[in-house]
């Protein structure tokens, strides 16, 4: 190819791009005849307001609220008192015609609520089996270093979950705890000593005496991740392949977690179909 072959190539392919451009920018531009009015509302929806108690807990409570409404969750954000504040919780309600029971998921301190597909998992699972969930938020404080928290015991918001999901009828409740939430939450489970509460499921990275408990208790862990034997006397669910945080497997979980709450945590309509 000599120069001039070349010019006019380069020449056919200018003129082609420059039509391209032209179809782009009236496909984006304004109507002719039409201008925008500047009463008229963005095209665009704005972030909603999340509504925040005065009381809220803390300024990361009120962050987290703002993000999940902006990922547009499938439950309901609501606010707990807990020691004169109120902190963030997720609670998702069973439409089933008889609710087996409510799960308190805990995760570890620092995490940020329903931010982890495994939760959502277990959550939304557990609703369309008749189970209602409450995630919460973990407490924090800041101890004044940028980047860094501290966790601090969790069992008063633990305890408010627990009386939030007895005021609305919900009597047979099990814990979830994941990595240190699991620790925090079999911790409280212990000192409760609540007949309403009748199964505990550890996830992940936890280690925690089990003694002063009889309920059931499966305990979750990836085969890539066994630090510890647990007591043979609770149940261990091992998951081949899977890591601390379980990615890629969160509907197998899932379905093995609907099949234990059925047969260790029987709820009012199981016992009842049970006996008909």
């Amino acid at each position: 190819m000599n120069q001039s072959q070349r010019t006019l190539k380069a020449m056919r392919f200018a003129t082609v791009l420059a039509a391209i451009s032209q179809l782009l920018a009236a496909a984006v531009a304004e109507p002719p005849g039409e201008t925008p009015n500047p009463q008229d509302p963005p095209s665009a929806n704005p972030a909603p307001d999340v509504p925040v108690p005065a009381s809220a807990q803390s300024p990361r409570d009120q962050a987290v609220a703002q993000r999940l409404v902006l990922s547009r969750i499938d439950g309901e954000i609501c606010w707990i008192e807990s020691e004169g504040k109120n902190f963030l919780a997720l609670f998702r309600e069973s439409h089933e015609a008889l609710l087996q029971g409510g799960l308190i998921i805990n995760i570890s301190s620092g995490s940020i609520v329903d931010a982890q597909p495994l939760h959502r998992e277990l959550a939304r699972s557990a609703v369309a089996s008749g189970w209602a969930a409450l995630s919460i938020q973990p407490a924090t404080t800041d101890p004044g270093s940028p980047g860094k928290s501290v966790p601090v015991v969790s069992n008063p918001r633990l305890d408010a979950a627990f009386e939030y999901l007895v005021a609305r009828g919900i009597k047979n409740i099990v814990v979830v705890g994941d990595a240190s939430g699991a620790v925090e939450a079999i911790r409280y489970v212990i000192e409760k000593e609540s007949a309403a509460i009748s199964g505990f499921i550890g996830l992940g990275r936890w280690s925690a005496p089990l003694e002063g408990t009889d309920i059931s208790i499966l305990d979750i862990v990836g085969t890539r991740d066994q630090l510890r034997r647990r007591k043979k006397r609770i149940e261990h669910l091992e998951i081949d392949g899977a890591g601390p945080v379980f990615y890629g497997y969160e509907q197998e979980i899932a379905k093995r977690v609907r099949g234990w709450l059925e047969r260790a945590t029987p709820g009012i309509a199981l016992l009842q179909r049970q006996h008909v």
